[in-house]
């Protein structure tokens, strides 16, 4: 019987390669968003595979994630880089505060209140990585926070979506945001949100949430043209450099 089924047990060798093409989708996400890997730049799957000391397999698994979130796209056998542009940092903050406005909502309706021990546990995480000016940390726990979030609202699906954006939101926020940031105050701001919903004052919670998103978002912003004016011009320089050795 059909019902009667089994799954069988997933190959560890699977597992393996899953979580070393995610570590390689890391690795160059990270090089894209601070600007060591710049637009049309071509991503040769041998050399990077000999670099990070890895097999081909989990060098195609990571450009898959990355094609996915729109960071790479396929160029004849191979990829290249994509720009990231400010418009894609505008979207990537509508998204967020849609799916984060709604999640608040959903929280707050619900009686009683969610747990929000997750929310002050992330919060404490982000003192932690404060004091020991740790910024790598600090986007780990603030982009936490935002996830368990998503979470006490219960709507899988809000969840969900978010988690499919949460890589490129956390190393963006690591590489640009935070750089000139006051992370004691920035620790403080989700301080102030998590007392909104307690208080229950959907609309004071709400207008938060905006006031810290969009000041996020300009802060992303600013940085990320300071980042691609230094790689752009990093990468004139590398020509004017190959043309002198050329002639």
């Amino acid at each position: 019987m059909i019902g009667d089924r089994v799954t069988p047990s997933l190959t560890p060798v699977r597992v393996v390669r899953e979580a070393l093409g995610q570590q390689v989708a890391n690795y160059l996400r990270d090089a894209i968003v601070r600007g060591q890997l710049t637009a049309g730049q071509r991503l040769v799957e041998t050399d990077i595979a000999e670099s990070l000391e890895v097999s081909r397999g989990p060098v195609r698994d990571g450009f898959k994630i990355l094609e996915v979130e729109g960071l790479i796209a396929k160029r004849g056998q191979g990829y290249v880089v994509l720009s990231l542009a400010d418009s894609d940092i505008r979207e990537l903050y509508s998204l967020r505060e849609a799916l984060e406005s709604l999640a608040l909502r959903l929280a707050m309706e619900q009686e009683p209140l969610p747990d929000l021990a997750p929310l002050r546990e992330s919060i404490m995480r982000m003192r932690i990585a404060a004091e020991a000016g740790n910024v790598e940390a600090f986007a780990r726990a603030d982009i936490g926070f935002h996830a368990a979030l998503c979470d006490v609202s219960g709507h899988r699906r809000v969840a969900a979506v978010w988690r499919q954006h949460e890589p490129i939101t956390t190393a963006l926020i690591g590489a640009t945001v935070l750089l000139d940031s006051d992370l004691n105050k920035t620790a403080e701001r989700h301080l102030d949100i998590v007392r909104l919903i307690e208080a229950g004052d959907v609309n004071d919670a709400l207008a938060e949430l905006h006031d810290h998103l969009h000041g996020s978002e300009d802060n992303m912003r600013a940085a990320w043209s300071r980042i691609s004016a230094a790689a752009a011009e990093g990468a004139d320089s590398d020509s004017s450099i190959a043309g002198a050795a050329g002639a």
